[in-house]
């Protein structure tokens, strides 16, 4: 494994082609009332890294978390987001492809807003138990993480920039969506999956990515509770059986341009750690075979 400080390291050898970087993103990014998900971003990333023999870029320090409003959080999480912004447009542009393991989903308001400069025909496939899509003015909760995706949409200033379609947004697996939210993706068109009971209809899902370019997101709360632990837990989710071959299946046909995982809740003792982080590099193995194949 290599920790990687610097982007000028980070170079793609003559005729090679989207060779992975792994990013741990592990600075406070709205982590309301545990730092888990800055301990758990850390310990993926390390394991995807071994195993693909890649760069490892870690970012951020983990400190205590703090219950801030979205505006709050934004002001105060936005020099890191800069910073993760930065590094994700430099491993782009040097023809790399991302794998980010990141405590939050706040963060993808540099992630993905800075993968889409570079790759603006991409469709983002959502997992999440949540929407997502809340905006300032819809949020019950006032939480920055539940409006990523209407920031990337421009339907609010993040300060971090848009540039995503609604109609190339793709929810999956969703199964605990605000009244507000719910009129806002049937008015933008955001095609959405859901998986009543833990089914997940994979040949829609399948159809509605066709053949598009792919950045693939996935909130580990998606998963039933059962089988992963999750702040913001909800029941009758997914298998990671089921999560593996949907990634699988999108991979046989579409071009992964870069994927994160976000919301790990690293437990306390080393056993729960070690069990946890097998389960997902299981999980998310069809990602990592895509990206240890590239030349």
């Amino acid at each position: 494994m290599t920790i990687v400080p610097h982007l000028s390291t980070v170079t793609q050898a003559q005729g090679a082609t989207k060779r992975p970087v792994v990013l741990a993103l592990r600075g406070w990014v709205c982590d309301r009332y545990t730092d888990a998900g800055m301990r758990g971003s850390a310990l993926l990333a390390e394991a995807a890294a071994m195993r693909l023999h890649a760069p490892l870029l870690t970012l951020g320090k983990p400190e205590e978390a703090a219950d801030l409003g979205w505006c709050q959080s934004l002001v105060k999480a936005t020099p890191y987001l800069h910073e993760v912004a930065a590094y994700v447009d430099g491993v782009m542009a040097r023809n790399r492809r991302p794998l980010i393991f990141a405590n939050r989903c706040g963060a993808s308001l540099a992630t993905i807003a800075a993968a889409l400069r570079h790759r603006p025909d991409a469709k983002v496939v959502w997992f999440d138990a949540h929407g997502d899509f809340n905006t300032p003015e819809s949020t019950p909760t006032g939480y920055l993480g539940g409006m990523v995706l209407t920031a990337l949409c421009g339907l609010w200033d993040s300060g971090f920039g848009a540039g995503l379609t609604a109609d190339r947004i793709i929810l999956v697996g969703q199964r605990d969506l605000d009244p507000l939210e719910s009129r806002l993706i049937a008015e933008h068109g955001v095609t959405l999956i859901a998986a009543p009971h833990g089914h997940l209809d994979q040949a829609r899902l399948v159809e509605a990515v066709g053949d598009a370019p792919i950045w693939l997101h996935i909130d580990t709360d998606v998963i039933d509770p059962l089988y992963l632990p999750a702040e913001y837990h909800v029941e009758s989710g997914l298998h990671p059986d089921d999560v593996r071959a949907a990634f699988s299946a999108l991979l046989q046909r579409s071009e992964l341009v870069g994927f994160e995982l976000t919301e790990f809740e690293s437990p306390y003792d080393e056993a729960s750690q070690l069990r946890a982080r097998d389960a997902i590099m299981d999980m998310i193995a069809p990602v990592l075979e895509r990206s240890a194949d590239a030349e």
